[in-house]
């Protein structure tokens, strides 16, 4: 019996482990990119680590401006620390297509390529915690 408690004790602690090890260092953080207090709309908010040799993570603007980071297709977050941030509008099929109107206006998608290069763009950011909201005001 005692080793059969021992046998479901270390199952127990391999399985916590590899939980533990699993994150990456990944934490959830979603936010709102906005330009004079209106959202905006279908555009790309990439997070590039300012650590080097480290994964950026993306998330794409919904029409109220909302975004979600993922790392990857598989793992939604994004890593604790420094982050460059930088933008690109995300023409979708129907609008490329003519079926519906382009969701940013010509004076808004200038505004977005301001921040397009991760070289110049002046937003940068701290992730610190998991569940993270981060205001992106554009000027």
């Amino acid at each position: 019996m005692k080793v059969r408690y021992c046998w479901h004790l270390v199952v127990v602690a391999m399985v916590l482990a590899v939980a533990g090890c699993g994150n990456n260092g990944l934490v959830n953080a979603s936010g709102r990119l906005t330009y004079q207090g209106k959202p905006v709309p279908s555009t790309l908010v990439t997070f590039w680590p300012e650590e080097e040799g480290k994964w950026a993570s993306v998330g794409v603007t919904d029409d109220e401006g909302n975004f979600t980071l993922s790392y990857s297709r598989q793992e939604p977050g994004v890593l604790v620390g420094r982050h460059i941030v930088f933008l690109k509008y995300d023409v979708s099929m129907e609008e490329e297509l003519g079926k519906i109107p382009p969701k940013a206006s010509k004076e808004l998608k200038a505004v977005i390529a301001k921040y397009g290069d991760m070289k110049t763009s002046p937003l940068r950011y701290e992730i610190t915690k998991n569940g993270q909201f981060i205001e992106i005001k554009l000027d």
